[in-house]
């Protein structure tokens, strides 16, 4: 059997056994890498921490919601290790005999166009009367599962998108989240602190040059991440903005780096003043978020929130973006645009569609 082939039928198993015993789990691949990495924990082990924290010290994997104050931000305190040193033998020992969770049912049900367009309608008036400057928007595509398992899927992503996050998390009280995200949150190797503005967007190989709307929804997602970094009393660097193809789009791109040594409390108020970046919530940070509550009609659970492996000197963290949730029977995908007051809503569903067939298309093989 190949290496490739090794690794695959180790993580079928341990995928597996996580949902038949309902154990915690996660795995992922980092972007551009050929590795997979796997950890679990019994229920009882996973860490609860406050909206402001990052754990104090140790290694592990954070999975953290949009809203940090409506659900719990979980932290797998287990190192994350290649899927190849895995030992089969040890998975019966995080199952969990009574598994209480207050995890809510995914809800089935999805906003119709006619209610998208009134809802971005609202939002772009409130723009146009100065109220904020940016808010995205988000729907779900909610669909009866397909006869895939959770493995293939995450091994097909892993396959089609190298350059993304490829991650999959399976929470106590048995949902899902797989997903392959293009945007970096906060990567820090205990030398430099990296981030990166993302955002407009457009289908993969449009011609020409970028859209005023769009580049102008990107510069106020660049200005707000330099100035939350110097409110953090630090220097950022900002370089040169690019086009970057993720899937069947591609984005505008700004990296924006820091050099210096940083401490996990220092970190944890960086990661607090980054999100949610204007790129998955808006401008300014409170008001679009008032906004977000008032007019969409799900809750976003933990899309748009982040995730990723901490180190005991690095912290690695993403973006949870095209990203859906799945159970026994449905999954759902959620997706989003980010509007301005020159917003067509026909234009931003229109994008929303172009996303979801990052997973559409693995869905459907």
């Amino acid at each position: 059997m190949s290496g490739a082939s090794s690794a695959i039928s180790l993580l079928r198993q341990a995928f597996e056994q996580s949902l038949a015993a309902r154990f915690p789990a996660f795995a992922f691949r980092l972007p551009g890498g050929h590795d997979f990495y796997w950890g679990a924990c019994a229920a009882n082990r996973l860490v609860t921490l406050g909206a402001d924290r990052l754990p104090d010290e140790g290694a592990g994997f954070l999975f953290a919601p949009f809203d940090r104050e409506a659900l719990p931000t979980l932290f797998f305190p287990v190192r994350p290790a290649p899927v190849e040193e895995l030992d089969p033998t040890t998975l019966k020992s995080y199952a969990t005999p009574a598994v209480t969770t207050a995890e809510e049912p995914m809800p089935l049900s999805d906003t119709d166009y006619p209610s998208y367009e009134r809802q971005a309608q609202t939002l772009v008036e409130a723009m146009a009367r100065g109220e904020l400057r940016k808010a995205v928007l988000s729907r779900t595509v909610t669909l009866p599962r397909p006869a895939v398992s959770d493995v293939e899927l995450f091994v097909r992503l892993a396959a089609r998108y190298p350059a993304a996050f490829v991650s999959w998390v399976h929470l106590p009280g048995g949902s899902r989240w797989i997903g392959a995200t293009p945007e970096t949150l906060l990567d820090y190797d205990g030398r430099v602190l990296s981030t990166m503005a993302l955002a407009g967007t457009r289908r993969a190989g449009s011609p020409g040059e970028w859209g005023q709307k769009e580049q102008d929804e990107q510069q106020i997602v660049a200005d707000s991440i330099v100035a939350s970094l110097a409110g953090c009393g630090l220097a950022p660097v900002v370089g040169s903005r690019f086009t970057r193809q993720a899937a069947q789009v591609e984005h505008l791109c700004t990296p924006v780096s820091v050099e210096g040594h940083l401490d996990r409390e220092q970190l944890a108020r960086v990661l607090s003043a980054l999100h949610p970046t204007p790129a998955v919530g808006g401008y300014p940070k409170e008001a679009a978020k008032e906004w977000i509550d008032r007019v969409e009609a799900h809750r976003r659970r933990y899309y748009g929130g982040f995730l990723g492996p901490i180190e005991r000197e690095g912290v690695h963290l993403f973006v949870n973006l095209r990203c859906m949730e799945m159970n026994k029977t449905h999954v759902r995908l959620y997706v989003g645009g980010g509007l301005t007051a020159q917003s067509l809503p026909a234009s931003e569903w229109s994008e929303t569609e172009a996303k979801a067939q990052t997973l559409l298309s693995v869905l459907n093989g």
